[in-house]
């Protein structure tokens, strides 16, 4: 499988959006693409943060240097974007 299913939990909109991640981008280049989704699925309320983070679901940072295969994300991840 080439993309991997996430549950991202956007804190400054307090809501959760399960989106499609592909494994072979940088975690920087998935943090991109997550936060252009949710401009999309939040019809433009959404104010894009070129300095945005992605935490695991135990609070520590996904280093925005490895790639999402080798990230520690796996289906049915839970991330929190800040």
């Amino acid at each position: 499988m080439n993309k991997l299913l996430v549950s991202v939990f956007v804190l400054c909109l307090e809501n959760q959006y399960d989106l499609l991640i592909p494994i072979n981008i940088s975690v920087k280049d998935a943090i991109e693409l997550i936060q252009k989704s949710i401009f999309e699925l939040t019809e433009h309320s959404y104010q894009i943060n070129y300095n945005a983070c992605l935490y695991d679901e135990y609070g520590k940072v996904i280093n925005q240097n490895n790639i999402i295969k080798f990230s520690g994300l796996r289906n049915g991840s839970k991330v929190m974007l800040v």
